[in-house]
């Protein structure tokens, strides 16, 4: 087993990461039955001296965050958390990866729960596009098939098939184990001699993978789903990684297709309206063909242009101009990398990923120096070699559309945080951390969902989406190339109670980047084009998320609990709201809400304190002072059971409950029941999922309002099993309201809570987001650092007492079914 070990004590967090050289491309005989991701759930089962229930339960008392994915090379199983839990954690992988039990009366139990993760899948139409179009491009490689299998293939498996599959697949020489974080490296071997050293290497026999030959001609693939928009993508074979090709191709991906001034997105999207969204993107695996893919959602009539349009645009590409694009390109992915190495688990998964495709630990360094060397020359004959000939194209069409006519950071000692409030009542909140040459600035603004009316409904999500179109001084295309070309990213989102703007960047590039941030704020464009592009795009994912359940199930429950205003609203708007939002809406909006008083900006990384509060105090400070917003009261009503039909093969369950407010003392009990009935180890997982196989999706989420909030239940299950499910949830909730986390569990939900806080507080931009809507609230810029303890000080009998006010009251239950189904 190779062992890789990345000691670094800045953070008391680790990652363990062990990483399993098995997956759908070596499932032989029963190849594309899925069953590789089938025995990555059963692993889960318990093994070694853990039993069924002690894995999750064990995980969570050591405060750890586990998970498991399958991919077509790789099984990867990984937990994250305070690196007091690292012996327990390498336990736990040990017993669940070399000697799981894999019990034999489980066995059919989680494949219900699979065939429902299935049909998820065949609901998801971005799901489908994937799979069409890997099925067209391979046809002898087993990655046409997908991870989780056919269901007829997966069907077929046996009990035998899958333990055979176990000791073929799962031993030491096919395994990686890495860990990154707060450990002591000679300890830390001895353990793992201990607990891994047992098992026995294996075979060595591989299975027969199929490769495919040359593409001998263009292929077309084709589908209808219910979806509004055409989903449309043209892909190419190229090389393996190492082929000195691969570094061109990802950054003629990056020219093309990624961010708002590339070249497609400007172009095709922006100039054009040909697209609604367009995208470019490299994929290359070591040994087997990658693809180079252009990826967009299109109106259905503009489908068959758009296509022409893409490929005269790679026609033209290898005769243009190069050097500036390039070179932005390369910035972008930089930074990109950089990001990924702010956390442990980032860092961990780097090294794995180095040593499984190249095994090389410092071949992403290789990489990026590779990318570095490669000229224009290079860039144009590598694009020249995509040509008709070799093209897959795709498309998913709506059901009633014609088809187609044809790096490593530097531990540094972080500052103490502090907060400035501006001659114009403007908050800033600076959080230095030198750790990474990175900066995130976020900017919360008062606003949000809570701010509309029916009529204007979907106005903060069309503001945040056009707010980064151009400025009264620059353009759309030149704002994103200024900042693309720095690496830079912009962007904007709406919340329940805020507006929220984020920035982040390369930290050389602060005193460039926070005066183009301050003009975006006090000076948007709100272009008229740009707004047409936005409404057609929010449009088309307003008419998608009509036709997901979990959604549609979403909505409803807020709609009846809020009495359909304020916080039951819906956040992308109706189509009768969205088609009257204009200029002068948005202006109007902006101008009430981005004023001083209303504002908070948090700025956290690697800055001079002094000299970002001079930047910003003359960037953030041309603001108005303005008057400070005052949301309405939220009434909430209780006791409605709706029913709704969609045309999908799953059902979806949810239960609607008020929850408190943002500074409601009862938050941070809330925050615990929420772990809780959405653990692996909680009632709900426990119950609903593993010992009655009624749901593969069961939990529960919260927001907190300015007055009142939202606790909700969800599950979505088998149609013919809802009535038993919705009975077996409501029992689940009523017992938690009358006992709340039971004393011998409570502590390890704590447990759970604290690592995810930690967890979450590694980056400059959740830094950022976490204080920006902390001060927002009126809270501490340092309140973050201070969860730990308030959780810590939590008692069961608070967390009851809490639990039986939240649950008291009569729910809004929604149901949402296939439109076959009968009751």
């Amino acid at each position: 087993m190779t062992l890789i070990l990345d000691p670094d004590p800045a953070v008391p967090v680790v990652s363990a990461q062990l990483w399993v050289e098995t997956g759908s491309l070596h499932e032989g005989a029963i190849l594309g039955s899925g069953v590789s991701h089938f025995l990555e759930h059963m692993v889960f089962k318990g093994g070694g001296e853990f039993g069924a229930d002690e894995l999750a339960t064990v995980v969570q008392a050591a405060g750890g965050h586990w998970n498991a994915y399958t991919t077509f090379d790789r099984t990867v199983y990984y937990i994250d958390g305070p690196a007091s839990g690292l012996e327990t954690f390498l336990k736990v992988l040990a017993a669940m990866v070399f000697a799981p039990a894999i019990p034999e009366e489980e066995f059919e139990k989680e494949k219900d729960v699979i065939r429902r993760e299935i049909d998820m899948g065949l609901d998801d139409p971005d799901d489908v596009a994937s799979r069409l179009m890997f099925s067209t491009a391979f046809a002898a490689d087993p990655r046409r098939h997908p991870v989780i299998g056919h269901r007829a293939l997966f069907d077929a498996i046996r009990y035998e098939d899958l333990t055979g599959y176990h000791r073929s697949r799962y031993t030491p020489d096919r395994c990686c184990l890495c860990i990154a974080g707060d450990f002591d490296a000679e300890v830390m071997r001895e353990s793992i001699q201990a607990l891994f050293g047992k098992f026995a290497r294996g075979t060595g026999a591989e299975p027969v993978v199929p490769q495919d030959g040359v593409q001998l001609g263009p292929r077309r693939g084709r589908a209808s789903f219910a979806v509004p928009a055409s989903r449309i993508s043209l892909a190419w074979k190229i090389p393996p990684l190492g082929h000195p090709d691969v570094p061109a191709y990802d950054l003629a991906a990056a020219v093309l297709g990624r961010g708002r001034s590339a070249r497609l997105y400007r172009r095709l999207r922006e100039e054009r309206e040909l697209a609604l969204e367009i995208s470019a993107w490299s994929w290359s695996q070591a040994g087997r063909d990658g693809l180079f893919a252009v990826s967009a959602e299109v109106e259905p009539e503009k489908r068959d242009e758009l296509v022409g349009a893409i490929l005269r645009e790679l026609a033209d590409f290898p005769s243009s101009v190069l050097d500036d694009e390039l070179a932005k390109a390369r910035r972008q992915i930089a930074a990109s990398q950089f990001k990924t190495l702010t956390s442990v688990s980032g860092r961990a998964t780097d090294l794995a990923s180095n040593w499984h495709e190249a095994r090389d630990l410092d071949f992403t360094r290789r990489y990026l120096a590779a990318l570095n060397a490669t000229t224009a020359a290079d860039v144009r004959r590598a694009m020249a070699r995509l040509t008709e000939d070799q093209l897959t194209l795709t498309t998913l069409d709506p059901e009633d559309a014609p088809p187609s006519a044809s790096l490593r950071p530097n531990v540094r000692q972080r500052p103490e945080p502090e907060c400035v409030t501006l001659p114009n009542g403007a908050v800033i909140a600076l959080l230095p951390d030198h750790r990474v040459p990175v900066f995130a600035a976020q900017v919360a603004v008062r606003a949000g969902l809570v701010s509309e009316i029916p009529e204007n409904a979907g106005l903060n999500t069309l503001l945040a989406s056009t707010l980064p179109q151009g400025t009264i001084r620059r353009s759309a295309a030149e704002l994103a190339g200024l900042l693309e070309s720095h690496g830079a990213t912009l962007g904007a989102a709406s919340g329940n109670n805020a507006l929220l703007a984020q920035l982040s960047g390369l930290s050389p590039d602060l005193s460039t980047l926070l005066p183009l941030f301050s003009e975006v704020l006090a000076e948007p464009a709100f272009h008229g084009d740009s707004i047409q592009r936005e409404k057609a795009s929010q449009m088309a994912s307003l008419r998608e998320s009509l036709e997901d359940p979990l959604s549609t199930a979403f909505r409803l429950a807020r709609h009846h609990l809020f009495d359909g205003s304020g916080y039951g609203l819906p956040s992308l708007g109706s189509e009768e709201s969205l088609t009257k939002l204009d200029r002068f809406a948005l202006s109007a909006h902006h101008s009430r809400h981005f004023q001083g008083s209303n504002l908070v900006l948090a700025l956290a990384g690697d800055f001079d304190p002094g000299h970002a509060r001079e930047v910003l105090a003359e960037g953030i400070g041309r603001l108005p002072e303005g008057t400070p917003w005052i949301p309405p009261a939220v009434a909430t009503t209780g006791d409605f059971e709706i029913e709704a039909f969609l045309p999908k093969k799953q059902a979806v369950l949810t239960l609607a409950y008020p929850g408190c407010s943002a500074l409601a003392p009862e938050r941070f009990a809330l925050r615990m029941i929420q772990e809780w009935c959405s653990d692996m180890a909680g009632p709900l997982f426990t119950r609903i999922r593993e010992d009655l196989g009624l749901a593969y999706q069961v939990g529960a989420t919260q927001f907190h309002g300015h007055d009142t909030g939202f606790f909700g239940f969800y599950m979505a299950t088998d149609p013919s099993q809802v009535d038993l499910a919705q009975r077996e949830l409501s029992s689940e909730i009523a017992k938690i309201a009358e006992q709340g986390i039971p004393e011998e569990a409570f502590e390890r939900v704590r447990a759970t809570v604290l690592s995810s806080l930690a967890i979450g507080m590694q980056s400059p931009a959740s830094i950022a987001r976490l204080s920006a809507i902390d001060v927002l609230f009126g809270l501490g810029v340092t309140h973050h650092r201070e969860l730990a303890g308030i959780f810590q000080a939590l008692t069961p009998g608070e967390v009851k007492a809490a639990a039986g006010s939240l649950l008291g009251s009569t729910p809004v239950v929604v149901r949402v079914l296939p439109r076959e189904a009968t009751h």
